[in-house]
């Protein structure tokens, strides 16, 4: 079983989880793990069913926070800087003895669920993170077979005493400490060291070590900036500070609540995510979340006030009333092209270009411009622009996943939060909220960043943040002449129109794409029931916007009548949402990405020639879009930072 990680949340939100963990161990420790019921938990904490859920998978989930907090004493003693530690042996003994007094209140309940299974798994899983401590402690002893032997004694230790009424833990495990080392001694035939262990060498001053370790600032702390910091952190000699300017992290992924639901600024749906980015990161950092797939059969568009299944796949490809016959079968075709990455659309330079010389029913060619602009966040008009190479290649990943489309349950926190996890874990790297960077210079073979908090040089800098956020920065500076010509990459930006409904007032399908208004309503809560109370209801409405007008007064006149046409769809399939109404909140141009992926826009390569920085983000380039591009780029500047740092070794 793995620790469930919890961080940077509302003050409020993390009382209210708090209260919840607290008055379940309680209810545990008093009637026993197996005879406490998720019911009687939510009765003892006056919470819903829903605000359960959205902080827990299950009550076994409850157990793994104290596994947390026995994880964040071993990161504490982890970051004891090595010149205070004058004795080996004391120091890792003060670990087991802090780890033992945080685990001594829960007597009765580490009984009970020894008595009650057959395994030691749940019971393991409450004492401490094995990997972390194994981990840490072969850092201080790197001697495994010592490291297990003093694991061994501690959980046998704290297993032994739970069943005991009379015994006491911390004189029980200092008794059995001073035999291990006893043990440890008598084998090796002299007493342990008090110096350090080789691999310590590492955590000394730089005066007293070689200088073989790369310091990395990152700047912004969305999804690439937490991302690149995550895979860097587990390179043994680089650190560094990831600098984020907001009191949150996630960027754009941010998520709140209010009233009960969790509301999303970046919507948590992954396309394709058996063939995505984002399952590759789950593995190569010990990632894990849960998702869950949109019912495709529920998923319908409306032309001209008519409803059909959209056409996802050839059940609904052969369902829906949008093509003929005859349209259906070339549509097959061209999917299958697609696939089989044999398609013409590669080769032109725009879908436009594509579809103007296509001999195509105009039906079919709707089609195809619709995909796109559901897919890439875009109005009729941009879609045309998205090169042909970027179609063709984000359909062949998309026509071949068997999960097209799914919501990360709990919402992008439960990625940034581990991803926040491993970097402060490494004991390498700083997060630094609120604390934007205001300048950058080159100075003594540094670059040297200033925030208001202070100066600080480093070796390498990377940019985690929107491109036009970069060419500002990097204005004033030797390399302002080399970012001109991605200064005036447009981002794509769309109105978002969230409410959160006290009651299930309708759910016809769980996704509605409105072909004529050019905008859809997706159900939320259909997919994802951790996101809202009991029995409520979460809609996201999207719609997708020109960016080129005449004038503000023009501008907001289109932005109002979108939002009239927006209400005018509630109102149509889920009547009755405004008396049901309990959260509602318009953004009238959220920011989807930063570069919008088409003719006339450049996205930022990784790496700018005469330019010594480093670039990722949903604007530069990567694989995918959206999400996936700031995912992609950033694990590709970490691996390009690694091997600067295998090379110089």
């Amino acid at each position: 079983m793995g620790v469930m990680t919890i961080t940077f949340m509302r003050e409020s939100t993390r009382k209210k989880r708090e209260a919840v963990i607290e008055a379940a161990l309680n209810l545990f420790m008093q009637k026993g793990y197996e005879n406490v019921s998720v019911d009687e938990i939510i009765a003892a904490t006056h919470t819903s069913k829903g605000t359960f859920y959205h902080y827990f998978k299950g009550k076994e989930e409850i157990l793994l926070e104290v596994g947390r907090r026995q994880e964040e004493l071993i990161k504490a003693w982890a970051r004891t800087p090595v010149l205070q530690v004058t004795s080996l042996e004391a120091h890792i003994n003060r670990l087991f003895l802090e780890l033992a007094a945080n685990i001594r209140k829960y007597r009765v309940l580490i009984r009970s669920i020894t008595t009650v299974s057959q395994e030691t798994d749940p019971v393991l899983s409450m004492l401490q993170p094995f990997d972390l401590l194994h981990k840490q402690l072969l850092i201080w002893l790197p001697e495994p077979e010592k490291v297990k032997a003093l694991v061994a004694m501690y959980v046998g230790t704290v297993i032994g005493w739970s069943v005991k009424d009379d015994a006491e833990l911390l004189p029980l495990l200092e008794n059995n400490l001073s035999i291990v080392w006893n043990g440890i001694r008598h084998e090796s035939g002299s007493t342990v060291p008090k110096q350090l262990a080789p691999h310590t060498k590492h955590m000394l001053p730089r005066s007293k070590q070689e200088e073989t370790t790369m310091k990395v600032a990152i700047i912004g702390g969305g999804l690439a900036g937490l991302t690149a910091a995550a895979y860097l952190s587990e390179t043994e000699h680089i650190e560094g500070i990831l600098f984020e300017r907001s009191p949150q992290l996630g960027g754009r992924a941010f998520t709140y609540e209010k009233e009960g639901f969790t509301l999303n600024y970046g919507a948590h749906a992954i396309y394709g995510i058996d063939r995505h980015n984002i399952t590759t990161m789950e593995k190569e950092l010990g990632m894990s979340f849960s998702s869950k797939q949109v019912d495709k059969r529920k998923v319908v568009y409306s032309k001209h006030g008519q409803l059909t299944p959209a056409p996802l796949d050839f059940v609904n490809i052969v369902k829906t009333d949008l093509l003929t016959p005859v349209q259906k079968v070339r549509f097959v075709g061209e999917v299958a092209a697609i696939i089989a990455q044999i398609h013409n659309i590669k080769n032109y330079d725009t879908l436009g270009d594509y579809l103007d010389q296509s001999d195509a029913d105009e039906d079919l060619k709707e089609l195809w411009e619709h995909l796109v602009c559901s897919n890439f966040f875009i109005s009729p008009e941009d879609a045309r622009k998205v090169s042909g190479s970027v179609v063709s290649e984000y359909y062949h990943n998309l026509f071949l996943s068997s999960r097209p489309v799914n919501y990360v349950l709990g919402s992008w926190a439960v990625i940034t939060n581990q991803l926040h996890d491993k970097i402060s874990g490494s004991g390498r790297w700083e997060v630094a909220m609120q604390e934007g960077v205001d300048e950058i210079r080159y100075e003594n073979r540094k670059f040297v960043l200033k925030t208001k908090k202070r100066e600080a040089a480093f070796d390498k800098v990377v940019f985690a943040m929107p491109v036009q956020q970069v060419v500002k920065l990097l204005r004033g500076t030797p390399w302002e002449p080399f970012m001109d010509k991605y200064q005036d990459s447009k981002p794509t930006e769309v109105m978002v129109y969230d409410i959160g409904l006290n009651q299930v007032v309708a759910r016809p399908f769980s996704y509605i794409s409105d072909m004529d208004q050019k905008m859809f309503i997706t159900d939320v809560s259909a997919t994802d029931h951790t996101l809202v109370p009991d029995n409520g209801q979460l809609l996201q409405g999207v719609a997708y916007l020109n960016d080129e007008f005449d004038s503000d007064q023009s501008r907001k006149l289109y932005l109002d009548q979108k939002q009239e046409a927006m209400e005018s769809l509630f109102d149509k399939y889920y009547p009755g949402w405004r008396d049901a109404l309990t959260v509602k909140r318009v953004s009238k141009k959220a920011m989807v990405s930063s570069v919008k992926n088409i003719e006339g826009n450049e996205l930022l390569p990784n790496r700018v020639e005469n330019v010594p920085f480093y670039f990722c983000g949903d604007g530069c380039v990567g694989k995918g879009e959206l999400a996936e591009r700031s995912f992609s780029s950033a694990r590709n500047v970490a691996r390009l930072l690694q091997q600067e740092v295998r090379v110089s070794k």
